[in-house]
């Protein structure tokens, strides 16, 4: 009895170290696609992140070439000698006033002798440059009109703009006309204005430009409504219309 249990016995333990552990389950079919739908999913991720990049790159702009400068070419002043500017305002809705600005200065640019890329200015000192032919009228307009109590107040400025002319490069002795577009302001308000203009070229450094009575400007647009109230007061007019005219001539260079 001993002896069949003991073998027994045995035989139990041969079996037990004769069985081997289970493998491991292997994944379901779903679990692998999953895994592979993943990984093709990073890399297509990865690669539309690079072509957008990419694209990115293709589309960035040019460096953007700063403009060269504009030569402009030597400057012709203004020369007093042959140059005037005039103009007529009309007061108590009947008489013209007439008067004269006389103390001119400015300057004037014609790159490469070609006057539609002219550009330069006039400018106007009110203190002792107002002539009405009447000294109380005259310090009237400066002091009061123009606000000019010293050589410090704001000047008066015509800025050429441009030029559309019949003839643009001029030989010496030759003329021609057209327009120009101006700002003009008496320190206050500029306001732009074209005026008829005929150009002469008188010398190889010089221009004449003459403006005809056709060139006007507006007081209310200028800014200077309140200035026009003030002066009428002052000088007990009852009126002073609106539109000043102005002509001159304007010699620029040696």
């Amino acid at each position: 009895m001993k002896t069949l249990t003991a073998l027994t016995f045995a035989l139990s333990l041969l079996v037990a170290c004769g069985e081997t552990a289970p493998a491991p389950d292997a994944p379901a079919a779903s679990e692998s696609g999953t895994i592979k739908a993943a990984e093709g999913e990073t890399k297509d991720t990865a690669d539309a992140s690079e072509t957008a990049k990419e694209a990115a790159s293709d589309k960035a702009p040019a460096p953007v070439e700063a403009p060269a400068p504009v030569e402009l070419g030597p400057a012709f002043p203004l020369q007093v000698a042959g140059s005037s500017m005039s103009f007529v305002a009309r007061k108590n809705d009947e008489v013209d006033v007439t008067g004269k600005f006389t103390r001119l200065g400015g300057t004037l640019h014609v790159p490469d002798g070609d006057l539609s890329k002219a550009n330069g200015n006039v400018e106007i000192s009110w203190v002792g440059g107002v002539d009405t032919a009447d000294p109380a009228r005259d310090n009237s307009i400066i002091t009061v009109f123009f606000a000019a109590l010293d050589e410090a107040a704001p000047k008066g400025q015509v800025g050429l703009n441009s030029l559309e002319v019949e003839k643009a490069v001029l030989e010496v002795g030759e003329s021609t006309t057209g327009t120009a577009f101006v700002d003009a302001g008496a320190g206050v308000t500029m306001m732009g204005v074209g005026v008829p203009v005929t150009i002469t070229r008188n010398a190889k450094a010089q221009y004449t430009f003459e403006v005809g009575e056709g060139a006007e400007v507006s007081i209310e647009k200028l800014g200077m409504n309140d200035r026009k109230a003030t002066l009428m007061k002052v000088c007990q007019h009852k009126s002073v219309g609106d539109a000043v005219k102005i002509a001159g001539t304007f010699v620029f260079g040696e």
